[in-house]
């Protein structure tokens, strides 16, 4: 069994990343309010009660979630690689566009929904990913102020600002995808920010 396989069979059989799962891909496909509780354990054949032992509220269980998400982003922006910051940036776009079924639970799929419902979630949980999206920009806008110098290109355009368009564009082409399946994240989206010379 190779150490992904592994690390799945782990997470199906412990009862805390069954109920994390089952409450990422609820809150994912329903959005936060709609995902009760109930929801989430029965989703899982899981009592009611069992999810108490784990988490203290369904907040208790999004933050954990959130949480785990803005590492995942930030894990795709720090791997190690040869290749330049440009293609560093591209690769952390592809990663992006993950979708389930590919992955039971996409990061910024996840993170698109709960931001689109701020507000009606927790003010604590809406400012856990404002806290995240501020700092997963700042680590695009460094990558980006990377492939401007490794590029030559001139830095007139702040890499600040063109992180935080990409950031904000990812976001909401994911919301609109919800609306209108037939949006293809990479094969719309990508190819346009790559010839504005965003990457």
């Amino acid at each position: 069994m190779s150490p992904i396989q592994g690390e799945i069979s782990h997470r199906e059989r412990d009862p805390r990343e069954m109920l994390l799962l089952s409450g990422g891909r609820l809150f994912q496909d329903v959005g936060y309010v709609q995902a009760s509780i109930y929801r989430i354990a029965s989703a899982v054949n899981a009592p009611k009660g069992t999810f108490y032992n784990y988490f203290k509220s369904k907040e208790d269980l999004a933050s954990r979630l959130v949480d785990r998400q803005f590492e995942a982003l930030q894990e795709s922006l720090s791997r190690p690689t040869r290749h330049s910051a440009s293609d560093q940036l591209k690769e952390h776009c592809h990663f992006l566009a993950i979708e389930p079924p590919m992955v039971e639970v996409a990061p910024l799929q996840l993170l698109a929904t709960l931001a689109a419902e701020a507000p009606a979630i927790p003010a604590a949980l809406t400012q856990r990913i404002a806290r995240g999206t501020d700092i997963w920009i700042t680590h695009v806008s460094d990558l980006i102020s990377l492939a401007q110098i490794e590029s030559g290109t001139p830095t007139a355009q702040d890499p600040k600002k063109l992180a935080s368009l990409l950031v904000t564009c990812w976001y909401g082409a994911i919301v609109r995808r919800k609306s209108d399946p037939s949006l293809k994240l990479l094969g719309d989206f990508l190819p346009f920010f790559i010839r504005s010379g965003v990457l």
